[in-house]
């Protein structure tokens, strides 16, 4: 480890990972699975409420008090925001950035395909996600730390497809420094 990394970094990645796990198995044991996906949808339903009351009234689900009423999956998407904003202001490794250097070294597009590209990408991770019945962070997150059986395949073919996508879509690899650029 170099003299900067020991002065930004006050954790090595491997305890890092350790207190996360543990801080998660915490988490699960105290309040149950982490589950996020419901969230979008109350946050969905809401907007709906506010832009077209007609059809949220009429709608079958967006009455049901499961899919109106925000809970701790909301907390936590709030906390991940909050806390990658505060680890990257006290790491000074704030930047805002449109597309990635892989991207750039890859692809002579514009910023918007690159934009297009990422939401697609999460869209289709969110539906092979629901076709396994819960969302990435249900399977992969807190499948594994309840030993869920669901988590294996989930995992093995969403790292497999992932690699292979990156491969596809990134076959030039930039250089990596320390800082994450």
């Amino acid at each position: 480890m170099n003299k900067l990394d020991t002065q930004t970094h006050p954790l090595p990645w491997w305890a890092a990972g350790i207190l996360l796990g543990l801080v998660q198995v915490l988490a699960i044991s105290l309040v149950g699975p982490l589950e996020v996906f419901n969230e979008f949808v109350v946050a969905d339903a809401k907007a709906l409420e506010q832009l077209a009351p007609e059809y949220a009234e009429s709608h079958p689900l967006i009455g049901d008090e499961e899919h109106t009423t925000f809970g701790y999956g909301w907390w936590f998407c709030i906390g991940i925001v909050i806390g990658a904003s505060l680890t990257a202001l006290h790491l000074r490794t704030w930047k805002v950035r449109t597309t990635a250097s892989w991207w750039r070294r890859n692809h002579n597009t514009p910023v918007g395909l690159r934009l297009i590209a990422g939401f697609a990408g999460g869209v289709l991770m969110l539906l092979g996600a629901g076709l396994a019945r819960g969302g990435a962070s249900e399977h992969f997150i807190s499948g594994w730390a309840q030993l869920s059986l669901s988590a294996v395949p989930f995992t093995i073919t969403m790292v497999g497809f992932g690699m292979l996508v990156a491969y596809l879509i990134y076959p030039k690899t930039p250089g990596i420094n320390s800082r994450g650029q």
